[in-house]
């Protein structure tokens, strides 16, 4: 009773205060995004600056208060969600399950993919696919999907918070939009970058608007998707099978693509390609690619600092303990005894 008859609770509340800044504050946070409270969006008049794809610059801005739109009632004392724009390297945008194997995940925003080097690795639950230079995505709120950028992969992921694109016309695609640039490179880097620049200069929406109209019709305008079946078979018709066969599964290591895929790739059958690679070899077909799988892993130890996980994960293997198990059974140490004595500079 006597709490309640406290007199010092005139004065205020008897918490003490929180620990939280100010909301809009300059924050760092993983993968080196930058939070930026925009004071401004830049007039109507702005054109298009000549921007190539490697000189983007990466950031997030986060619109004013006045320009957030909120999506349900205000029934608990929260603050509401911002909209904002992210523009990330490709190389620090990794989605999925935390644990490996990675599976889908949703995300609340806009996903645009664009890779301009390297290759990264896209699924979904019932597909998946690797993306080449030129190679663009978008994925709308809600998909869930996986992403994993290989070493040495380049290129741009912009993340849009569906509140801002509510109005545009076109609107951005509803489903899952898969395409290559093509000639159009130039203009996509110029309006990511726009997109973000215009979105810190002033107050006015109408700018922002446009430059998302624009990237809605580049993404409308995508050249078709590359047939990978025909680009692989095309490339290797000229070798033999079993060399063919090699090269594409060296090229395909750590997808989740079968056997049976790969000879279908190469115009053949599994039956063919383990007759092929016996003969050749005196090795079936999945044995030749468990010997690829393990030289690429030892490369991998004695040549980079990558964690173990990270390359059992790389390399699709099932767990690190199932890469662990392999790469003892061939080679009689653990993949860290093996870093270790492979690293170890002479006295």
């Amino acid at each position: 009773m006597s709490l309640w008859e406290r007199s010092g609770w005139k004065g205020g509340f008897p918490f003490s205060p929180t620990r939280l800044g100010p909301l809009g504050r300059a924050v760092r946070g993983q993968g080196g995004d930058v939070d930026v409270t925009a004071a401004s969006i830049c007039d109507t008049g702005a054109t298009l600056p000549r921007t190539t794809p490697a000189a983007l610059s990466y950031g997030r801005i986060v619109v004013p208060d006045a320009l957030t739109v909120r999506v349900t009632p205000a029934s608990r004392r929260t603050a509401p969600r911002r909209a904002s724009l992210r523009l990330l390297p490709i190389g620090a945008f990794t989605w999925g399950s935390a644990t490996p194997p990675v599976q889908p995940r949703t995300r609340p925003d806009h996903t645009l993919i664009w890779v301009t080097g390297g290759r990264m690795r896209l699924d979904f639950p019932r597909s998946g696919t690797i993306l080449e230079p030129g190679d663009v995505r978008f994925i709308p709120s809600g998909t869930a999907f996986a992403a994993r950028p290989r070493a040495g992969a380049e290129g741009h992921v912009l993340l849009i918070s569906p509140e801002l694109v509510a109005e545009v016309d076109p609107p951005l695609p509803r489903s899952v939009t898969a395409g290559c640039i093509g000639q159009g490179a130039a203009v996509l880097a110029a309006t990511l970058q726009a997109l973000v620049e215009e979105a810190a200069r002033s107050p006015d929406r109408k700018a922002l608007d446009c430059y998302l109209n624009v990237l809605s019709l580049r993404l409308s305008r995508l050249d078709p998707e590359r047939d990978r079946r025909t680009s692989a078979g095309a490339a290797l018709a000229d070798r033999p099978l079993v060399d063919r066969f090699l090269a594409l599964s060296a090229s395909e290591i750590g997808s989740d693509r079968t056997l049976a895929d790969l000879a279908q790739d190469l115009g053949t059958t599994l039956t063919q390609l383990d007759r092929a690679c016996l003969q050749a070899r005196g090795r079936r077909a999945i044995d030749l690619v468990h010997e690829q799988r393990l030289e690429r892993a030892a490369e991998l130890l004695r040549h980079t600092d990558r964690p173990t996980p990270r390359i059992a994960q790389d390399l699709g293997y099932a767990s690190h303990g199932h890469f662990t198990r392999i790469f003892v059974a061939a080679t009689g140490r653990t993949p860290e005894t093996y870093r270790q004595q492979m690293t170890r500079t002479p006295d």
